[in-house]
């Protein structure tokens, strides 16, 4: 199959709210994508955009992609940090037509943080780069078709502060769908409790890959706005069809903190696994599941 034919998922930055450093499983935040021939879907644009980035300039795994939709969940500056550091908005005339898509809180809080002084615009920085740069609002519950794929939104329960006076942030879930092809759910920033089992299992089992916060332990430790791997794994045990993906690692959990905790919840859950920066899936269509 050529690029410009394939369908696969790679995971580009997987830490939540900072990077971490020399780590095996993941250095940058967070950054996934799917590309469908010379279409890409980009869930966050955490630091892991930059290597993405350059894989399009430098022909490695995305080389050949040619519009490029970035999915932002919410305002927090992690997912969102690297989009003043993708290659396309420093190359000339480099032909990516790029769409940014997200909840207005967020779209507001990125066109905020690159005004001046703190930086450049976003639009100032796309001239003479981008073939072109489109922005489109999303809310929960919206359904939007680009070509031959479809985007569902639904609400992710998210805040900043404690439970007692929490901050909740408007924040998304997604669902990536390709005609005749694969569907990938991504619910990052979620903090699960009873009331948003449906939403999960909407999502989840509608996919065949499934991103899920996992930044904590154990689900006794869930705060913040964040999930944790033992409710994930059960999420998998769910959906046994469904790849799920630990994902958005605590910025301080060691290696082998993240692996000794994925091999407890893990048992007997072949379907369940660690979002690993540079693993790639890739979509078979005569299985219709990715390996």
């Amino acid at each position: 199959m050529s690029d410009a034919g394939s369908t696969a998922f790679d995971v580009w930055g997987c830490r939540g709210s900072r990077g971490a450093w020399g780590s095996r499983i993941g250095n940058h935040t967070s950054c996934y994508s799917l590309r469908v021939g010379e279409d890409l879907f980009v869930f966050d644009a955490g630091r892991g955009l930059a290597p993405l980035s350059r894989s399009l300039r430098e022909g490695g795994k995305l080389h050949g992609v040619r519009r490029v939709c970035v999915l932002v969940t919410h305002a927090h500056l992690d997912h969102w940090e690297g989009l003043k550091d993708a290659d396309w908005m420093w190359t000339r005339n480099n032909g990516v037509e790029l769409t940014l898509c997200g909840p207005r809180e967020a779209l507001e809080t990125i066109h905020r943080g690159h005004e001046p002084p703190s930086f450049v615009p976003l639009e100032l920085l796309a001239k003479g780069t981008l073939a072109s740069m489109t922005e489109i609002e999303l809310v929960a519950g919206s359904r939007t078709t680009m070509g031959a794929v479809t985007i569902e939104t639904a609400a992710m329960h998210h805040y900043s502060g404690r439970r007692e006076s929490p901050r909740h942030l408007e924040t998304l879930g997604y669902l990536v769908s390709c005609a005749d092809g694969p569907s990938v759910a991504y619910l990052s920033d979620h903090e699960p409790i009873p009331s948003t089992q449906a939403i999960e299992d909407s999502l989840v089992g509608r996919s065949q890959l499934a991103v899920i916060d996992a930044s904590y332990p154990e689900i006794k430790d869930q705060k913040y706005g964040h999930g944790s791997q033992e409710y994930v794994a059960g999420v998998a045990r769910r959906h046994p069809n469904t790849i799920v993906l630990a994902a958005h690692h605590g910025p301080t959990a060691a290696d082998d903190e993240i692996e000794a905790v994925h091999q407890r919840h893990g048992a007997g859950v072949p379907n369940f696994a660690i979002a690993i920066e540079g693993r790639r899936f890739v979509w078979d269509t005569a299985a219709r599941c990715f390996h």
